[in-house]
């Protein structure tokens, strides 16, 4: 299994019972890893360790900067055979926190703009489950189309 078809061949079961583990890390872990990244960088600055940055503008580099890609990690599981359980959890939430990262850094810069607190919300849930909607569309057609 090649690191470009993991998606195709990683099997359905070991992802879809593992999928509220999935779902919690990428989720919260995502946004837990976006605002300490971002409230580090922004003491960073305060203690004048490096260019110092308005808080939101340090909270849309650490969503920038949270969503991970394990390719590495997934090949080396897939060399030693390890847990199929395991590498659902990593692919699965590699996939999904990219989608959290996004939301998170559209909402940011909706905060920077300086839109008040209930559309910077809304535009949040706009964004993540637009993008969830439309990523499942195109799995399903895709799953559709090629058998």
């Amino acid at each position: 299994m090649h690191s470009t078809q993991s998606g195709f061949s990683l099997a359905p079961e070991p992802f879809f019972s593992n999928f509220g583990a999935i779902i919690t890390l990428a989720i919260f872990g995502t946004f837990i890893a976006s605002v300490v990244t971002g409230v580090l960088v922004y003491l960073g600055g305060v203690a004048y360790l490096m260019y110092q940055l308005p808080l939101v503008e340090c909270l849309m580099f650490g969503a920038l900067i949270s969503a991970t890609d394990p390719v590495t990690v997934l090949s080396i599981f897939q060399e030693l055979g390890t847990d199929v359980n395991l590498y659902a959890l990593v692919f699965g939430e590699s996939v999904l926190n990219d989608a959290m990262a996004i939301s998170l850094y559209r909402t940011m810069s909706s905060k920077s703009s300086g839109q008040n607190l209930i559309l910077v919300i809304l535009k949040f849930l706009e964004t993540f489950f637009g993008s969830m909607s439309s990523g499942v569309g195109v799995g399903f057609i895709s799953a559709l189309i090629s058998f």
